[in-house]
């Protein structure tokens, strides 16, 4: 596969929000930073896998490794 480019960005054809892939929650509450990234979908409570933010204030922010062109958010 070529990679697609939009504007100068490049469009991923998968899931670039990933520890593999560099990327990194810099903003929000967990017990483990990155646990939103480890791709964990089975175990999946306060103690793992859980990021939040508080309502009204502050956010959930993942930075990744480049700039990309996002189509979707999931």
């Amino acid at each position: 596969l070529m990679p697609n480019f939009v504007f100068g960005f490049l469009v991923p054809m998968e899931n670039v929000a990933t520890i593999a892939d560099c990327a990194s929650v810099i903003e929000g509450v967990s017990r483990s930073r990155n646990a939103l990234l480890n791709g964990d979908t089975k175990n999946y409570d306060w103690d793992s896998g859980y990021t939040c933010h508080q309502l009204g204030s502050g956010a959930i922010v993942v930075q990744l490794a480049q700039p990309y062109m996002i189509g979707s958010i999931r």
